[in-house]
């Protein structure tokens, strides 16, 4: 009878059991739906607000209310220790100091490990995309035997039925780091290379939102980036291994491929002469160096947006590469220092009056052709005149003025052509003083055409010597 009763009597309704994730629900669905976040970041964020409660009924709720993504199934590989790597690219839009910015992201996974390296690039150039694999070899060790590609344009130039046409550059650096194979895959199967397409999720869902996509430039994002890696992502206990990379990649290391001795040079780097602006050209722009620096030609190297001036391998300037055309960049260094030796034009252009009647027409040309930096043109053949001797010194500005060539390295060859006639000369209006060497410092040559001077070399040499 208590069965009769019990099953006939109409149930009283259940009060619903309150869950300490109730407060929050509201937060969560915006956090999930909205904001994109996965159930980590959501149980970071409701933590900081007084969420008390466990993960795993945060993660089913935030399960039943995400949106369903469809997935193509396909088959599930694993590979032996230092055997296969992958590599891709993934597009980025991060917000430098409030401005939306596109970057490309570069990942490497080895295969055994679920070892991961990331760099994000502004131009995903062969050179930077080369140089993004020099960095994760250091990184990891070593090379792997294999490593699978899409056919990016970084990778493979051409493709044919039965064969591709590798990138010279990347070819070259394959070749450079122990000849590993480079497999590009068929095009449209990216599940070929799951094991670094997937975590580009995690990139995102984890490490970009958990910054909110806000990062003062490239560097601070590359910063925070390396830290993720070193803190969050490498530590983790991986979803399929169970195990976590940093500890895999102990296993791995051994069966890698070792590193060259050298590491290969990914960057463009070209030889440039310094103009009399104390600038390198690059892509149209020119970029400062030391105004000491006219005149000489450095090795200009440019890579992931950086371009270092380099003189007898040590880097003397470096500038971010600018994206305008026809542009001058100055560094405030640059400027100081030229302005330190060319404010005091008055003072000089007093002591190189002194170099004879001809000095104030070569003055004159000077200012017309040189302007701010006729102060640093006087310097220089003043500093000449303490070397070579006043006499000799005043009829080279002699001639140089006859021939119209206002600059230190005309006056300068003109010396060193005559160094084996006899040198006459008007009297000047007294010895150069000896504190002059303080106004002569950051020397440099001066860009100039050698068929000019050849011109007037050549002339010289016709001109009987009439005793002027």
């Amino acid at each position: 009878m208590k069965t009769v009763r019990r099953l006939v009597r109409p149930k009283k309704p259940r009060q619903p059991r309150t869950s300490k994730l109730d407060p929050f629900r509201p937060l969560i669905r915006k956090l999930v739906c909205t904001d994109e976040l996965t159930a980590v970041l959501v149980l970071e964020e409701i933590r900081e607000l007084g969420y008390t409660g466990g993960y795993s009924v945060l993660k089913e709720y935030v399960r039943s209310i995400r949106p369903k993504t469809i997935r193509r199934p396909h088959l599930r590989f694993e590979t032996a220790p230092g055997e296969q790597g992958q590599v891709d690219l993934s597009p980025y839009t991060v917000l430098f100091q409030s401005e939306p910015t596109p970057v490309v992201c570069f990942s490497l996974v080895l295969g055994y490990s679920r070892w991961q390296f990331v760099r994000f690039v502004l131009h995903a150039d062969a050179h930077t995309v080369c140089h993004a694999h020099i960095l994760a070899f250091e990184e990891a060790g070593g090379m792997p035997h294999e490593i699978l590609y899409d056919r990016m344009k970084q990778v493979v130039l051409e493709s044919y039925r039965r064969k591709v046409v590798m990138h010279p550059l990347f070819e070259a650096m394959r070749l450079h780091y122990g000849d590993y194979r480079a497999v590009p895959l068929a095009p449209g199967y990216k599940e070929g290379k799951g094991k670094v397409e997937n975590p580009f999720r995690y990139v995102e869902g984890n490490f970009l939102k958990r910054h909110r996509s806000r990062f003062r430039d490239i560097d601070d994002l590359n910063e925070k980036a390396a830290v993720w890696l070193r803190d969050t992502a490498r530590p983790r206990k991986h979803g399929t291994t169970q195990e976590r990379p940093v500890d895999r990649l102990d296993e791995e290391r051994p069966h890698l491929l070792p590193l060259p001795a050298l590491r290969f040079e990914a960057a463009q780097v070209v030889d440039r002469l310094v103009g009399d602006d104390f600038s390198v050209a690059w892509d149209t722009n020119r970029y400062s160096v030391s105004p000491r620096l006219v005149g000489h030609t450095l090795k200009v190297r440019v890579l992931e947006g950086w371009l270092e001036a380099i003189q007898d391998k040590e880097v003397v300037a470096r500038h971010r590469v600018r994206d305008t055309r026809y542009k001058r960049f100055i560094l405030p260094e640059h400027e100081a220092e030229f302005r330190e030796h060319s404010t005091s034009r008055h003072v000089l252009e007093e002591q190189f009056l002194r170099l004879g009647p001809a000095a104030r027409d070569f003055v004159d040309g000077l200012i017309v052709e040189h302007r701010s930096a006729a102060g640093y043109h006087m310097s220089r053949i003043l500093g000449l005149a303490e070397n070579a001797g006043v006499p000799r010194v005043a009829e080279a500005v002699r001639h140089a003025v006859r021939y119209g060539a206002f600059d230190f390295n005309a006056v300068a060859r003109i010396v060193k052509g005559k160094t084996d006639q006899p040198i006459a000369v008007s009297p000047t209006s007294g010895p150069l003083p000896e504190h002059i060497a303080e106004y002569l410092r950051g020397a440099g040559e001066h860009q100039r055409s050698l068929r000019v001077y050849e011109k007037l070399l050549l002339d010289l040499s016709k001109e009987p010597d009439d005793g002027e």
